[in-house]
C-alpha cells in the first residue's frame, strides 16, 4: 500500500507510525511532475484509511524542498493555441485540486521539513502542516507572478490563515522571497534548526506526534480548523462533544493513570 512508485518521483516509508514522504526529482527542484499527481492521491487517501498511519513526514531530496510546479514542462505548453493550453491547465489543476483535497482530508498530524526553497505550488505542502522545521537556508518564494499566474494549488486559501489577509496580499501581490528568520517571525514555519539537525529534528516530531493520542489528536486537529467557521456557542458544543468522546477511549485511562503513577504515558492508540 505505502510504497514507492516505479518511477522514484517520491520516495515512501512507513515506520513506528510515521509515514515519511519525500520529494525525488532534486535536478528538476523537486518540482511536481503531473505524472505523480494520481499516485500521491491514493498514498493520502490510503493514509486517512490506515490505523497504521498516526503521522505524515513531507521532505525533499537534495537542496531545494520544492519549485512547485514544472515551469520547464510550461513551455510545451506556448506550442498550443489558447484554447487548447486553457483545456490543459484547467485539467491539470483540476488533478491538483484533488490533491490539495487529499491533503487537507488527512486528519492526523502533518510534519514538513524545508531545506532549501518552497516555491509557487511547493507553497502548498508547508502552508497545509501542522508543524514546519526548516534550516536556516529555506527560503519561502512566492513565484507565480514571475509567470503571470495567479497562486494556486490551495495558497490563496491557507496562506491567510496562517499570516493573516494583508500580510497574505503583500507577499504575493509583491513576488515576496521570504527567508527563514522572516519566515519563522510571520509563522510560515515553526523552528530553525542547523542544517546537519534538519533531518533528525523532523523525524523527531513527526515520532512523537504518532506517540500522541490518535482520537485526542484528531479532535483538537478539526476543532481549530473548523474554530473560524462557528459561533462560539457552536465551538463549545464541539469542544464538550469532543471531551465526551476522549474519556471513553483507552488512551484517556491510560493518561490519568500515568499522570497518577508519575511516569510517561503508553497510548494504546500508538502501538
Amino acid at each position: 500500500m505505502f510504497e514507492t512508485p516505479e518511477s522514484g518521483d517520491y520516495l515512501v516509508q512507513l515506520e513506528n507510525g510515521v509515514l515519511r514522504l519525500s520529494f525525488n526529482r532534486p535536478k528538476f527542484g523537486n518540482a511536481m511532475a503531473q505524472t505523480s499527481v494520481p499516485g500521491l492521491v491514493r498514498l493520502f487517501r490510503d493514509a486517512q484509511e490506515s490505523a497504521q498511519v498516526r503521522s505524515v513526514l513531507i521532505r525533499g531530496e537534495g537542496k531545494i524542498f520544492s519549485a512547485g510546479g514544472d515551469v520547464a514542462g510550461f513551455a510545451r505548453s506556448l506550442e498550443q493555441d489558447v484554447p487548447s493550453r486553457r483545456a490543459d491547465f484547467s485539467r491539470r489543476l483540476s488533478n491538483l485540486r484533488v490533491l490539495v483535497e487529499a491533503i487537507l482530508a488527512f486528519d492526523r498530524p502533518l510534519v514538513v521539513s524545508v531545506r532549501g526553497a518552497a516555491a509557487g505550488a511547493g507553497l502548498f505542502y508547508p502552508l497545509a502542516a501542522d508543524y514546519v522545521i526548516a534550516d536556516p537556508t529555506a527560503v519561502f518564494i512566492f513565484a507565480h507572478q514571475g509567470v503571470a499566474l495567479c497562486p494556486d494549488n490551495g495558497v490563496t486559501a491557507l496562506l491567510p490563515q496562517v499570516v493573516g489577509q494583508r500580510t497574505a496580499r503583500s507577499l504575493v501581490l509583491t513576488s515576496a522571497r521570504v527567508k527563514a528568520e522572516e519566515a519563522l517571525r510571520l509563522g510560515l514555519i515553526n523552528r530553525i534548526v542547523a542544517p546537519e539537525e534538519l533531518e533528525s529534528e523532523a523525524n523527531e516530531a513527526a515520532l512523537r506526534l504518532a506517540r500522541a493520542p490518535r482520537l485526542a489528536v484528531v479532535l483538537a486537529k478539526k476543532l481549530v480548523n473548523d474554530s473560524s467557521r462557528r459561533p462560539l456557542g457552536e465551538q463549545l458544543d464541539a469542544e464538550m462533544n469532543g471531551i465526551v468522546a476522549c474519556v471513553g477511549d483507552a488512551d484517556f485511562e491510560e493518561g490519568v493513570r500515568a499522570f497518577l503513577e508519575k511516569r510517561t504515558p503508553s497510548f494504546p492508540s500508538a502501538q
